[in-house]
């Protein structure tokens, strides 16, 4: 098999259920120069057998079989045997435009500098149909990039590894990107140490050491359903926010590893550090049930000397946008006006 330039890597664990419309999702790419390296753990539902017949039907797909270790162990088998510059997490049970791969690709050649393209997030439901629109609006990525969100830009590091310090992902989707090969070699594969939630590690430290650039012409889908893997993860309660602290702290213990760059090092724990007091702040402020518990809080907390406090009450004056809306904007603001640099 030649190389190709794109290596998609598809894990696969009894994922019959949408695994047709996964496959249509690739076959029916206008970017035709890929491999796709599907790695399975021993399904016993048909996944095997459609994934077979799907390689003797097309030269540029292989087939894997792995032990049932988890999802993120077989990320990272496939990226191990791609020969592409790009790689594409093709989670099993998810979807893509038809021209996704072609429009970050364009924008992975055309930005050198760049390691990460990602693009819009569509949600679809269990039947493929639209589900709510919440990414546009609320996800970190978009309330960060303001009017950019729907402009081709490019996202500085280490601006979004800061903004995820805040405790959410900047990157919703492993759908939403295409990455350049060489990053693993500079950051690491993905850890299963996390759970489900093994994204945000990885994702955090391609957000301080790589440059990404914003395709927003193109989406990847993420499908919401019972069955899948973040179901468990119980977003927002005090047990998900613990082990959030945990990646990070994990990955500011290890900052050395990722880059060589001291004084680039020494930033980016100074920003860690304003981060981690705001996160406190905002958590605080969240676990208050009532409005009046809320206010009691700020109060509280203003009395302490709080500089997070008071903005966030100043943040109530008329013509203001509110915390926490307009946190990572604040965060944003941080690295300066060229944070985000707008493309044509």
């Amino acid at each position: 098999m030649m190389s190709a330039i794109v290596s998609i890597c598809l894990p696969t664990l009894n994922s019959i259920r949408f695994l047709a419309e996964r496959i249509e999702s690739i076959r029916n790419q206008s970017f035709t120069d890929w491999e796709l390296i599907a790695v399975d753990s021993h399904s016993d539902d048909g996944t095997l057998t459609v994934l077979e017949r799907f390689a003797a039907e097309d030269g540029r797909v292989r087939v894997i079989q792995a032990p049932r270790d988890g999802i993120y162990p077989n990320f990272n088998r496939g990226i191990q045997q791609a020969t592409g510059q790009f790689i594409y997490v093709a989670t099993s049970d998810d979807t893509m435009a038809h021209n996704c791969l072609e429009k970050m690709v364009e924008a992975l050649v055309e930005n050198p500098d760049c390691d990460l393209a990602h693009c819009l997030m569509r949600v679809i439901d269990e039947k493929g149909g639209l589900g709510p629109d919440w990414w546009s609006g609320s996800s970190l990525f978009a309330k960060s990039s303001g009017d950019f969100v729907n402009s081709r830009h490019k996202r500085l590091a280490p601006l979004d590894g800061i903004l995820s310090f805040l405790g959410d992902s900047i990157y919703s989707s492993v759908t939403q990107l295409l990455i350049r090969r060489c990053l693993f070699e500079r950051i690491g594969y993905y850890s299963s140490a996390w759970g489900s939630l093994g994204d945000f590690h990885w994702n955090l430290r391609a957000g301080l050491f790589a440059t990404t650039v914003h395709v927003p012409d193109t989406w990847g889908g993420w499908r919401v359903h019972p069955s899948q893997a973040t179901a468990s993860a119980q977003i927002g309660s005090r047990a998900h926010q613990a082990k959030i602290d945990s990646m990070i702290d994990d990955v500011m213990l290890h900052l050395d590893c990722y880059g060589d760059d001291q004084n680039c090092g020494e930033i980016i724990r100074g920003l860690s550090n304003r981060c981690e007091k705001l996160r406190r702040h905002l958590r605080g402020h969240a676990h208050c049930t009532t409005p009046s518990a809320r206010r009691i809080f700020l109060i509280q907390q203003v009395l302490l000397g709080s500089r997070h406090a008071r903005d966030h009450i100043a943040s109530m004056l008329p013509r203001r946008t509110r915390w926490p809306e307009a946190i990572p904007r604040e965060v944003r603001s941080w690295l300066g006006d060229n944070a985000l640099v707008p493309l044509c």
